[in-house]
């Protein structure tokens, strides 16, 4: 019998996270095949989620990490999950499909299957049966691909706030890599790319969806928002990941240019920007200035798993049925 362990990181999301947890104690599943960890790095409303956990007889594990970074508490969820399959969802997210879990699940009946990719919308985007013809690309058509697109397909990359993976795979990834602070853009796709590189494809499923919300803040906003003048661990994040790829060959040379072109038009001469000259120099000057701060993170190794032992993190709660 396979099992499923989702893992939900939050920071700074009472009420979205409680909603989230309400929706999957909707789920079909049958509780015995999936437990919920949540690894908090802020304080949450624990006396509310036991009251959920207790009512819909949910398997429950809370962490506390007292480090804010999304790719460590994923990395946490990962060691401490006791499932064969770890789904990764945001904390701010609406599931209407009973069966979401179990759409997640039903994939890995083939052995060889590293990971499920979920489709994301949200409140105002709706689904697309089409897609940007250089998203069949085969090495950077991940970065044309829409989160959105409603037909099945295989993905090398996917959104941390709704993918499984196959747990054992994973860790013989090294899991996620800490170097990305914070939330910083791109941690999913160096995960994603190092682990389809060694393991193959994953499946792209549009049954497996949600709607994310997009809370304004808490989550990676709790250090600004991701549109205009970025926050700088997202602009080091990305040119960490440029960089890093191309020292770990899971980027190359000659396709560079789609990765450099993703990064100007969303870190500088993104649409808010556009309709501000002085945005546009500011953005400029930040991105250098992320540039040169991604360059003692490139020399080193990545932080994946091993390096967990330098971080502190305690279970605070745990119910299992």
């Amino acid at each position: 019998m396979i099992k499923l362990s989702v893992v939900i990181p939050t920071i700074g999301r009472k009420q979205e996270l409680l909603n989230t947890i309400k929706d999957l104690s909707k789920q079909n599943l049958p509780r015995d095949k999936w437990e919920c960890l949540i690894i908090t790095q802020s304080e949450i409303d624990i006396e509310s989620l036991k009251e959920i956990a207790i009512k819909n007889s949910l398997q429950l594990k809370v962490f506390y990490s007292k480090q804010p970074n999304a790719s460590l508490a994923r990395n946490i969820g990962l060691i401490e999950a006791s499932g064969d399959i770890v789904l990764f969802l945001d904390d701010d997210l609406i599931i209407e499909n009973p069966n979401f879990l179990s759409n997640h699940l039903r994939h890995y009946i083939e052995k060889n299957i590293c990971g499920v990719v979920g489709q994301v919308t949200d409140i105002t985007k709706k689904v697309r049966n089409d897609r940007h013809k250089w998203s069949y690309k085969k090495r950077v058509g991940w970065l044309y691909f829409p989160s959105n697109y409603n037909n099945e397909a295989l993905v090398p990359n996917g959104g941390a706030g709704n993918i499984s993976i196959n747990k054992k795979m994973a860790i013989d990834t090294g899991g996620m890599d800490i170097n990305y602070e914070k939330g910083a853009h791109r941690e999913e796709s160096d995960f994603c790319l190092r682990l389809t590189n060694k393991y193959g494809l994953m499946v792209y499923d549009p049954e497996a969806s949600v709607i994310h919300i997009g809370a304004n803040t808490g989550g990676c906003r709790t250090w600004g928002m991701n549109t205009g003048i970025h926050p700088l661990h997202h602009i080091i994040g990305e040119w960490y990941f440029i960089l890093n790829g191309l020292k770990q060959r899971t980027i190359f040379i000659r396709d560079l240019h789609h990765h450099l072109a993703a990064l100007f038009f969303r870190q500088i001469f993104n649409e808010r920007n556009r309709k501000n000259p002085f945005a546009i120099i500011l953005s400029v000057f930040k991105s250098v200035y992320g540039f040169v701060l991604s360059l003692p993170k490139v020399i080193t190794k990545p932080k994946t798993l091993d390096s967990l032992m330098n971080y502190n993190y305690k279970l605070i709660y745990s119910i299992k049925k």
